[in-house]
């Protein structure tokens, strides 16, 4: 994730600014959406870099990279305008320097960044060119080279990749998923074999009865094709057990079952998961899907906002599911029955640009759920703010809700609810939300932190009507 931009200052409280358009508002907040944790990453850098008269130098040709959320200012010195914000890890080319400052180019434009937040790029690190290497596990494939970068995607188990180049650990890896950066750790030289022999039956076997539905496979591991649902209940012999699988024969043929879901007497006699018939549903959440009912058991992928899944049994406020990256367990509050919108692309602009700038300010950013018209369509989105009780975080809070509106156009933004005020339009400025008596009318004696949005920033977007553009940055620089 980004980390905060570097030469910060405290702002103002926000004062009523710029228009968006009116809409009736239907809302409610916090709970059960779609959650993106934030990675904070907080540097304690100065307010303000000391400027100086020394003459500009021409500088050899090198290379340096950013080790913070850079702003690229017009002169050398900290009251000048910033003219963009490079992010952490982007490679420059320095120009010029002048005491603590580098004249760089950046995205087409040319300005001065503080030699403090500058790092020479070290020799390239080893390259091992077209090398074939095998997955080991399902793994993440990141946007860089560590576990802060956001994952683009989950490369499945036994997949071969081409490794382009190494670095600390990591690999840079060209795969089905695309190309991106994965552990080192999880990958190997040699595959699995994928039509593994067969152990041959031993001659005696033992009885089993099954406990829940469950999947027939033909290896012992959840990448191993299904090939048939084994009912609860029935009577399977056991042949012979590798980790926590068993090999056994039952009606579907023979095959491997995890071995958690076998029991020594029949089902009648064995606690049953409460049943229920196949349904469809739709997960209201990037949510876990887990080898077994509870958070103890390891995750097997994610199950993205949005995404229809087929419920098969449900027990204890955990869901046995089938999905598109296989079966497994999630947790039932994450379920609806009602088919989702997908985020719009108006919201997923907004949640982009406040990862990329505000990530040591908020926790989380809640997107689709239902019960609520902005959300349930795709177009709100609710920024978790940190500390929100301290005097810090509503000055976070505030700098974050004026960019929003100082960007509402380039963003698509039609309104704000925050610190228990609302925004709609210019002409209004900021109003009172709870003590409005036409604001948040279905919190009416169930106000709280969250209905009255003192923990958060609801933005509630039109949709698809962004302008794009170049951004404000007037509230980051105070």
């Amino acid at each position: 994730m980004a980390t905060p931009i570097h030469e910060k200052k405290d702002l103002m409280r926000i004062p009523g600014r710029t228009a968006a358009v009116a809409l009736a508002l239907t809302m409610t907040i916090g709970t059960g959406a779609q959650a993106t944790v934030a990675t904070a990453a907080n540097a304690d850098v100065p307010k303000s870099l000391p400027s100086n008269k020394l003459n500009v130098v021409a500088a050899k040709a090198t290379t340096k990279r950013t080790t913070a959320n850079l702003r690229l200012r017009a002169k050398a010195t900290t009251a000048s305008a910033t003219l963009a914000v490079i992010p952490k890890g982007t490679e420059l080319t320095v120009l010029a320097t002048s005491g603590k400052w580098s004249k760089v180019k950046y995205a087409g434009k040319t300005g001065w960044s503080s030699n403090s937040y500058l790092d020479t790029v070290a020799s390239a690190p080893k390259t091992d060119s077209g090398t074939a290497r095998y997955t080991t596990a399902n793994l993440n494939l990141r946007a860089g080279a560590g576990t802060g970068y956001r994952s683009l995607g989950i490369i499945p188990q036994g997949e071969r990749v081409t490794v382009l180049q190494t670095s600390n650990g990591w690999a840079k890896v060209r795969s089905s998923k695309g190309t991106g950066w994965s552990s080192l750790s999880y990958l190997k030289s040699a595959p699995s074999s994928s039509n593994p022999q067969k152990p041959k039956p031993e001659s005696s076997s033992t009885t089993g009865y099954t406990t829940a539905n469950l999947n027939l496979r033909t290896g012992a591991g959840i990448s191993y094709r299904s090939v048939g649902v084994i009912p609860a209940g029935e009577k399977i012999k056991i042949y012979r057990y590798s980790g926590n699988w068993a090999q056994v024969s039952s009606s579907k043929g023979t095959g491997w079952v995890s071995k958690s879901y076998v029991g020594k007497a029949p089902a009648s006699q064995s606690p049953k998961p409460e049943q229920t018939p196949s349904k469809v549903a739709y997960a209201t959440a990037g949510v876990n899907l887990r080898s077994g009912a509870g958070t103890s058991y390891r995750v097997l992928g994610v199950v993205q906002a949005g995404e229809k899944v087929t419920v098969r049994s449900a027990s204890n406020g955990w869901s046995k599911v089938s999905t598109k990256i296989g079966s497994g367990y999630i947790s039932s509050k994450y379920l609806t029955t009602s088919e989702l919108s997908t985020v719009r692309s108006d919201t997923q602009l907004v949640m982009n640009t406040v990862r990329r700038l505000f990530s040591g300010d908020y926790t989380s950013l809640y997107t689709i759920r239902p019960g609520s018209v902005g959300h349930s369509s795709g177009r709100a989105v609710d920024v978790m703010m940190a500390n929100y009780k301290s005097a810090s975080g509503i000055k976070a809070g505030d700098r974050i809700a004026q960019f929003l509106l100082d960007n509402r156009a380039q963003l698509g933004i039609s309104y704000l609810i925050w610190q228990d005020k609302i925004w709609l339009s210019a002409s209004k400025g900021w109003e009172p939300y709870s003590t409005s008596g036409k604001y948040g009318t279905q919190f009416t004696n169930n106000w709280t932190d969250t209905t009255k949005h003192m923990d958060h920033i609801h933005v509630e977007t039109h949709g698809s009507s962004a302008t794009g553009g170049a951004l404000n940055y007037r509230a980051l620089n105070g």
